[in-house]
């Protein structure tokens, strides 16, 4: 739930990477390897990319050249326990028809760029894009609900500094087990339930399942957190508890009903 007549100070220019500076937020969490991915025994995390054939340095987990997890050799595993989270940007159909491609490609880069920034901080690995948004895992729930505090800040700074840039992000968050693929993909109930709780919420919300909440309940005020109640999800069976956490746009505004900044 994002109150959009809040006035934001941020006057940030465009967002512009180039050369390095356009590789840098795809190399995550300083090119460490996510301590859920576990090589074959006796084997080591594969060096070189498997889908541009770029060779990765030692200690990077993910390829310099396209940013994609080095696991193309490992075992499949399952019952690893993370913290799912999906982002979309809203009616992005719409938006590209109404602002034409070549302004939708700037919103989309825009956007990765604080998506990917988010994860660095916050230690969040990109998993894949979705096109108009992004599936990513934190070994951390608190970690992961940060992350999405960080990128609907960011976001809604962008928004306030340029009017031709209508952009707003839902956010969804469910944690359980997941099965690892070959290659950095997961898959699984967790992952679909994910997908579910962020279909539930409206661009700039962050919406949480039950075992997020258990699991960030006592990391955050009391207040932050708004219980939604029992929701029928598509494809899920009976209704799951769901709760949204709130959000302020800057870390210095002014505590407001249910909208608490929280971060450090």
């Amino acid at each position: 739930m994002f109150i959009a007549r809040f006035a934001l100070a941020s006057r940030e220019g465009p967002i512009v990477t180039t050369g390095e500076e356009a590789r840098r937020p795809r190399l995550r969490a300083s090119g460490s390897v996510p301590p859920w991915i576990v090589p074959p025994e006796g084997g080591t995390v594969g060096r070189v990319c498997v889908f541009c054939g770029e060779e990765a340095p030692p200690e990077s987990a993910f390829c310099p050249n396209d940013g994609r997890a080095l696991t193309a050799s490992l075992h499949p595993t399952s019952g690893t326990t993370l913290t799912v989270l999906f982002t979309d940007i809203e009616d992005s159909v719409h938006l590209t028809e109404r602002l034409g491609d070549d302004a939708w490609a700037e919103i989309a880069d825009d956007h990765d760029t604080i998506v990917r920034n988010a994860l660095d901080r916050f230690a969040g690995f990109e998993v894949k894009g979705t096109g108009d948004g992004f599936l990513v895992v934190f070994a951390d729930a608190c970690k992961a609900a940060q992350a999405a505090i960080e990128i609907q800040r960011r976001i809604a700074a962008r928004a306030a500094a340029r009017p031709d840039w209508p952009v707003r992000v839902r956010i969804g968050l469910h944690r359980g087990d997941v099965l690892l693929r070959p290659g950095g993909d997961i898959l699984g109930r967790t992952v679909n339930m994910a997908q579910r709780v962020m279909d539930k919420s409206e661009g700039g919300e962050i919406w949480l399942s039950e075992s997020v909440f258990g699991e960030i309940e006592h990391d955050f005020p009391a207040d932050v957190i708004i219980d939604r109640g029992p929701r029928r999800l598509r494809g899920m069976e009976g209704r799951k508890q769901l709760y949204e956490l709130a959000w302020s746009p800057t870390e210095d505004e002014p505590l407001l009903p249910g909208r608490v900044g929280i971060l450090p």
